[in-house]
């Protein structure tokens, strides 16, 4: 596939992305939605069949402990935790459990993750809603349009033939790598990880509902959105060079190291490299010249 068809797909038509790193938890009980609400960032009671939400598990320190896809079926909610994190997230949800009317377990079969990205991504998982064991909803995480699917392991072939025979473009892992670079689409354990909070992390608009009641680590959120300050944070930036590794410095032009790469790739849309990097405040600021590498680079202050 040509890197032109993909950026298309994702901004006209939708990308479909397969996400099957993902390990998913069930949360059953007639208490789940309530008692899950006042425990993640996002809005679980607004997640109903074809409504979907990111969102994130914190520590009481507001640090990250993953992310997730929060989905819905008739008598379940579906958390489809970042690769390597659902045991660790089942733990730390059992620990919150006292007298709710909840049980958290493991699906009875295999589910796999499926993302589309673009503005027909809603229309076409609806599309597919009817196949045995389907799960899906619409949710938003790149601002092109989105949903969510997870699927029965015997489905899968099928679904993925069906939404790609609906005009839905089949990512490789580049294409996908290109996209979320551009929209600043950051990846747990890649992008960021336990060690942020997610204004670090910049995820704090696109995973924290901020009309809710209480949840894990709130006041700490909330009191960093107050101040309004960080010491880091993701940032997208574009250089004129070749896609550097992960890890590669990024330094200002006294040649103070301010932070690192943490994925990068050639962006034919901008006709740049693009990276994502961790970077000490202020240099993550809109309009900053910093050097990725030795290449002089500029941070980005919209998505491409």
């Amino acid at each position: 596939m040509s890197d032109d068809r993909a950026s298309d797909a994702a901004r006209s038509g939708a990308l479909l992305v397969h996400e099957s790193a993902r390990e998913v938890l069930v949360v059953t009980g007639a208490d789940r939605a309530s008692w899950l609400n006042g425990v993640v960032t996002c809005d679980v009671t607004k997640v109903r069949p074809g409504e979907a939400a990111f969102g994130l598990l914190l520590s009481k320190l507001g640090k990250l402990q993953t992310d997730f896809y929060a989905l819905a079926a008739e008598k379940e909610l579906l958390l489809a935790c970042a690769p390597g994190t659902a045991e660790h997230a089942l733990g730390e949800l059992e620990r919150m459990l006292v007298m709710e009317d909840a049980e958290l377990g493991r699906p009875g079969s295999e589910l796999s993750c499926l993302a589309l990205h673009g503005p027909r991504a809603a229309e076409l998982a609806r599309a597919v809603s009817d196949r045995p064991g389907v799960v899906q909803g619409a949710v938003d995480r790149t601002g092109l349009g989105g949903a969510v699917l997870l699927v029965p392991a015997p489905e899968l072939e099928a679904v993925v033939a069906a939404l790609t025979h609906g005009g839905a473009v089949l990512a490789s892992d580049d294409d996908w790598l290109r996209l979320r670079i551009e929209r600043q689409v950051g990846v747990f354990g890649l992008d960021y990880g336990p060690q942020d909070n997610p204004h670090e992390a910049a995820v704090e608009r696109r995973a924290i509902s901020w009309n809710k009641g209480c949840y894990l680590g709130q006041e700490v959120v909330f009191m960093q959105d107050a101040r309004g300050k960080v010491k880091r944070r993701l940032a997208l930036v574009a250089l004129d060079g070749p896609v550097p590794a992960a890890g590669t410095p990024v330094a200002v032009s006294e040649g103070d190291t301010i932070g690192e790469v943490t994925s990068a790739a050639a962006s034919t849309l901008l006709g740049r490299t693009v990276a994502l990097a961790r970077l000490k405040t202020p240099h993550f600021e809109p309009g900053a010249e910093v050097r990725v590498g030795g290449v002089s680079a500029v941070v980005r202050g919209e998505p491409v």
